[in-house]
């Protein structure tokens, strides 16, 4: 940039000032790149946080959001309905609900099988009979066979109602991989750590960038140029 300041007749200066400092594009670039990484774990921060205080373990030990169960699969028994990984949203069932299902509802309940040593499982499946009786006392007695949508036979247990913990209603695509992420103690250190660095390499940023406009300022002084003077 260069400015012309008229004096005396004949005499012409030429004042040339260093141009500002232009921000270089890797420059450009890597602001917006720890901007959005800022954003992301400012995102990932308050969703561990909403997690932490909005899902609780329930009454059965199960975790519970806004009064729903909630589970992550764990198997592909049910695929395609829902694949490993997925996180489950089930409906609170009360005692009389759980006693009135149908074939062909998927539910979530308690089972125990000698096949895991009689270690209570907690299974979802779909309802594959239904078998009402009464008790020799004359109490409506109800049961359920299930099985897995992605298995050849039905399962080997029997299900009643005060085994079921809920019935399915949506699910959330990996969201049982994220959840169980986001509950590791590890990761909610290095949430609560990556603030603190994002802003030790904001200030070391500003900081760099300071440093290099001031020696460009210094290795382009300004020149002041005047013509020898006639005589």
């Amino acid at each position: 940039m260069a400015i012309s300041v008229q004096g005396a007749p004949g005499d012409t200066r030429s004042l040339r000032l260093h141009s500002p400092h232009r921000r270089r594009p890797t420059r450009r670039v890597l602001g917006a790149v720890t901007t959005v990484l800022a954003g992301l774990v400012a995102l990932l921060l308050v969703a561990s946080v909403a997690l932490a205080v909005l899902v609780r373990h329930g009454p059965s030990g199960d975790l519970v959001a806004f009064g729903h169960p909630v589970f992550s699969v764990a198997s592909g028994s049910m695929t395609p309905t829902f694949d490993t990984g997925d996180l489950i949203v089930d409906r609170a069932l009360t005692t009389s609900e759980a006693a009135s299902l149908h074939v062909g509802e998927i539910i979530t309940f308690r089972a125990v099988s000698p096949a895991t040593g009689n270690i209570p499982l907690t299974v979802t499946h779909r309802i594959y009979a239904v078998r009402r009786a009464l008790s020799p006392l004359g109490v409506p007695v109800v049961s359920y066979t299930t099985k897995g949508d992605a298995n050849n036979a039905p399962d080997q247990w029997t299900i009643h109602p005060n085994d079921v913990l809920g019935q399915y209603e949506s699910r959330i695509s990996a969201g049982g991989y994220v959840m169980a992420a986001l509950h590791r103690p590890l990761t909610f250190v290095l949430l609560i750590m990556a603030p603190v660095v994002y802003l030790a390499f904001s200030w070391t940023r500003r900081r760099w960038i300071a440093i290099g406009a001031a020696e460009a300022d210094a290795g382009s002084p300004r020149e002041l140029e005047q013509p020898a003077d006639d005589e």
